[in-house]
């Protein structure tokens, strides 16, 4: 193990945990992160460190048990539960027990399993810090257990598929892209005449359109045009689109440089303030979700995990949309949550191989999981009629094509905490663009520098 490292990964999991706990963990309308948190029944500890590594032993003829981890809750976790017991009825040679954990509780959790060797079979990990736990060795790679299982990685969409890979080895296993999306009232829209003949609505593509068409909404609704949580996780997320729409990014390839002092960080976070400053998205919103269901607002930006919100939300008549495209390049921020296999001296071979066994079964069957507002990860899947037969998924699925991740290096989690940091003091009027620039370039550097020594 790389204690130095590994030291590094706790610190950042320590920093990072409420953060990192994230978009679509939960049955948010909000920031998944931070609701959908109940304690429930499967939230227990494991009670031994054979338990928790699913190292029980098994009599000759049973099935092979492992365990499962995942930081969902809220409507999210009810459909991942349903998949696991039905992949429990279907197999002949493994038995799952799933293990639901706090959502600002996870990443802290599973890493103290992991350096203890007592973590699960397999657990839910977002594809953005992949990078971390495989320089620190903490996973599985999955190449050789997947020939095994006749896993087809080209069956995941092209972006999945590279972003799996840690130096041309897989290892996780994504079951889902989530990202940002807008949803519309539609009793609104269509009394303003904005309503297409399909049901959907368009915004036009272009900054100066698009604030011509939201200050329009402005003056002929009378109401709010855009809501949207001014704290947390949501500007991150329209942040991290609009330097992506600019041709940005937040560091050079090989992690060691950041680039946050670029035209398109500026011109990313001027537009915000600009969305701000002009009340097509006021500040000081506590929850965005809320001001929308309430019919405060006439639209809201928020992400694809919030669909099963709006849909239970009685007299809410809404449609979901792909996120607009601003600048040059067609981008919106995403993760993935995926499958990994955590290393454990515990954990023995034929436990390895049901574990690629329960993985591929649930890449496989992502369909029913699509229920929860996001996009499968197989291209079979997303041409499936079962997911077509969605609401609104037509309308985004394609978004799946360039949907944007944080780029595989390590420190994603400290630059994820000072985004969220830095965004809500510049939304809140308490600095200006040029020093949240430069305090978001400084601090990176920062910490890539911390993991490059």
């Amino acid at each position: 193990m790389k204690k130095k490292l590994l030291k590094k990964a706790v610190a950042a999991v320590m920093a990072g945990c409420m953060v990192f706990s994230l978009a679509a963990c939960g049955g948010s309308s909000q920031t998944p992160a931070q609701s959908g948190t109940e304690t429930t029944e499967k939230e227990a500890a494991p009670t031994s460190e054979s338990e928790a590594s699913g190292t029980q032993e098994t009599a000759s003829g049973e099935k092979t048990k492992i365990t499962f981890w995942a930081p969902f809750s809220g409507g999210d976790g009810d459909i991942m539960t349903s998949l696991v017991d039905e992949f429990n009825a279907q197999s002949e040679t493994t038995e799952v027990e799933f293990m639901i954990i706090k959502s600002e509780e996870y990443y802290t959790k599973l890493l103290a399993a992991m350096t203890s060797d007592s973590a699960p079979t397999v657990a839910i990990n977002h594809i953005t810090r992949i990078k971390e736990y495989v320089v620190d060795e903490l996973l599985e790679p999955l190449n050789d257990l997947g020939s095994a299982a006749d896993v087809q990685w080209s069956d995941f969409t092209e972006r999945l598929q590279q972003a799996s890979q840690v130096d041309g080895s897989y290892y996780c296993m994504p079951i889902d892209t989530h990202l940002l999306l807008m949803h519309f009232n539609v009793d609104e829209f269509e009394s303003m005449g904005l309503l297409e003949a399909d049901g959907t609505v368009k915004v036009p593509a272009g900054e100066e359109a698009f604030f011509e068409y939201f200050n329009k909404i402005k003056e002929e609704s009378g109401k709010m045009p855009l809501s949207g949580t001014s704290m947390n996780g949501l500007p991150m997320y329209v942040w991290y689109t609009l330097l992506t729409q600019f041709g940005g990014d937040v560091c050079d390839a090989e992690g060691k440089t950041a680039t946050l002092d670029s035209d398109a960080n500026r011109k990313a976070l001027e537009i915000m303030m600009k969305m701000v400053d002009s009340e097509i998205w006021p500040k000081n919103q506590k929850n965005g979700a809320e001001l929308f269901t309430g019919n405060v607002a006439v639209a809201t930006i928020n992400g694809d995990w919030a669909i099963p919100t709006f849909t239970g939300t009685e007299g809410l008549n809404f449609v979901s949309m792909a996120f607009p495209q601003l600048g040059t390049t067609d981008s919106v921020y995403a993760d993935s949550h995926t499958l990994v296999m955590p290393k454990s001296a515990n954990t023995t071979d034929a436990q390895k191989t049901s574990g690629m066994e329960f993985m591929k079964w649930l890449t496989d069957n992502t369909g029913k999981w699509a229920q929860s507002g996001h996009i499968p990860s197989k291209v079979s899947v997303m041409e499936s009629e079962e997911f077509k037969a969605l609401p609104f998924r037509e309308n985004y699925a394609a978004s799946a094509n360039y949907a944007k991740f944080y780029p595989q290096v390590c420190g994603v989690a400290g630059l994820t905490e000072m985004t969220y940091r830095e965004l809500a003091t510049m939304i809140a009027g308490e600095q200006d663009v040029d020093t949240t620039m430069n305090n978001m370039q400084t601090q990176f550097q920062e910490i890539l520098n911390s993991y490059n020594k």
